[in-house]
């Protein structure tokens, strides 16, 4: 007679089990049965908890980057200490000091390139890459990255990553199926690697490693001038998720734009609203919400990098609505705040007072506004409503400011400041493949928004210092990655070769009509003659650019 056999569980759900009781010691063996529908017995979950310990926990322990936490009743906030330097700048010879040498493959190219020249098509994976060397992306990875990227080579999946969505590649599979070598050339190898090597390299990276390296990143953005930090903007953005099997990732759910409840990520962005250019962004999961996770996240993501008292207004979107926000973000940085109201019963109940006084003035061509000063009951501050109605569909938002002193036109007026932060996400979507990261995992997925952050700020960077006046709007905005690409940066015939210096040498062969190449090319001679255009994964050697016109008999 056969026994009965006993019942087992995988290694890989023994380890899911673990990681939803850390990050929520509530779940007893029967509720975590019923969140992950297992179909096994409470003995069995109940060894697993006497195997690992882990009735011992009884606090959150952060797995999953910013995980929603109340915030803390005193008001008084203790300060931190800011206005660390970055890597770059607090390590100026660590290339030297840690004797990180050039891939072998790569300076066997650069002789060939030295008696021949090869053609491409993606150069501005080739130009960006002294810009992008400047953010100090090596001495980061060495200083904050995880110990294989500590190794002797420059040369990592990081700078390639941040090339290939530069060079316009959506996804790893789009980049390896190319034939074109020139993300692989600026980030100092000879070839693509391989797709696997993509992942394996990413497996290392945990969060503690990705939130000292986007604040190192943000921190060198700051001593570039690429960022301010004075008038600033918080959002969040609904990514969908693309895993085939979402719930067994513990993947949860989120409103999309339509209102639909979707297996999703919400990382969550701080925007510079003056210069337009992107401060920070931090892995939220999909059931976490602005309310609860902004604490924890200005603390990291925001006030590590900028001085409280030099942050002099923020704006934030209906989903940061309450006095208990209001508070914090107001005490923290001493600056002021306005934003858009949700209408929960509060405001609810002030629209309608403030819709009974009939005190209306006209705005634009359709609107109509009216406002009212009130008293918050936790505080004492007074803080002024304003209600704008559409005069034909009769469509009403609130918006709130503590600018008392202002008027309810000049407050609306002044929101519009917030706007940079809906047009730079709609940016990084589109040009910068935010939704579609590397891997499915939380940490793979934080990588990828690190390698969008290292990106962003190297076009800031490249076109600040291009200064091209046809790539400008009439508000002083910069034009979009999609229009260096199909000017200068993505199929283009080019040539690339090694100069009698030693340098690299790109000529565009189809002449220069619109002058911007002529103008780049002298931007990178000048900065050439004052050392600034050296590329440390090259060996230190400079780019120059010339143009010539074959077609030009």
């Amino acid at each position: 007679q056969n026994t009965k056999q006993g019942e087992k569980i995988s290694p890989e759900l023994e380890l899911m089990i673990i990681e939803q009781r850390l990050m929520n010691p509530k779940l007893s063996t029967a509720k975590m049965i019923k969140k992950l529908d297992l179909k096994c017995s409470r003995s069995n979950v109940r060894k697993i908890f006497n195997r690992w310990g882990l009735a011992r926990f009884k606090k959150q322990v952060v797995l999953r980057g910013v995980i929603s936490q109340p915030i803390p009743k005193k008001e008084k906030i203790k300060q931190v200490c800011v206005g660390k330097k970055s890597a770059k700048s607090l390590f100026p010879s660590l290339i030297q000091d840690a004797n990180l040498k050039v891939d072998r493959l790569f300076l066997d190219l650069l002789k060939s390139l030295s008696y021949k020249s090869v053609s491409i098509s993606n150069p501005g994976a080739i130009i960006i890459a002294p810009f992008l060397d400047r953010l100090g992306v090596v001495q980061a990875l060495h200083t904050y990255g995880p110990v294989t990227y500590r190794s002797t080579k420059m040369t990592n999946n990081i700078i390639v990553n941040t090339l290939r969505i530069i060079a316009g590649f959506p996804t790893i599979n789009d980049f390896r199926l190319n034939s074109d070598h020139s993300a692989a050339i600026g980030a100092g190898l000879s070839m693509n690697p391989k797709k696997s090597r993509y992942y394996d390299s990413l497996d290392q990276f945990r969060f503690f490693h990705l939130q000292k390296l986007r604040n190192d990143a943000s921190r060198r953005a700051r001593e570039l001038g690429i960022i301010d930090g004075k008038e600033i903007a918080v959002d969040y953005h609904c990514s969908p998720s693309h895993s085939r099997f979402p719930a067994d990732k513990s993947i949860s759910k989120s409103p999309d734009k339509n209102q639909n409840m979707v297996y999703a990520h919400r990382p969550q962005i701080i925007w510079d609203s003056i210069t337009n250019s992107i401060i920070n962004i931090a892995y939220c999961e999909g059931s976490s919400r602005a309310p609860s996770a902004l604490y924890k996240f200005c603390e990291e993501n925001l006030f590590k990098i900028i001085d409280p008292d030099a942050v002099a207004e923020i704006y934030a979107d209906s989903e940061y609505t309450g006095e208990k926000q209001l508070l914090y973000l107001t005490i923290r940085s001493h600056s002021d705040i306005t934003m858009c109201l949700k209408q929960n019963p509060k405001i609810k109940r002030w629209k309608e007072e403030t819709i009974r006084k009939q005190q209306w003035q006209s705005y634009a061509d359709k609107y109509r506004i009216a406002g009212q000063d009130f008293i918050l009951p936790e505080t004492g501050k007074p803080f002024r409503f304003v209600v704008k109605q559409n005069t034909e569909t009769n469509q009403v938002r609130c918006f709130g400011s503590t600018h008392v002193d202002y008027s309810p036109t000049k407050i609306l007026n002044l929101y519009h400041i917030r706007w940079p932060v809906e047009s730079g996400l709609k940016d990084l979507v589109e040009n910068y493949f935010l939704d579609k990261p590397t891997g499915t995992s939380p940490e793979k997925i934080e990588a990828h928004y690190y390698c969008v952050m290292l990106a962003r700020p190297a076009i800031d960077y490249f076109l600040s210092v291009l200064g091209e006046q046809k790539w400008k709007g009439p508000q002083e905005w910069r034009c979009v990655l999609s229009t260096i690409r199909t000017c200068i940066f993505s199929n283009q015939n080019c040539q690339l070769r090694i100069d009698d210096d030693g340098n690299l040498e790109i000529t565009f062969l189809d002449g220069d009509e619109l002058g911007i190449i002529n103008n780049m090319a002298l931007v990178m001679e000048k900065r050439r003659n004052m050392g600034i255009n050296k590329v440390s994964w090259w060996g230190n050697r400079t780019l120059r650019i010339k143009v010539k016109n074959q077609y030009n008999f």
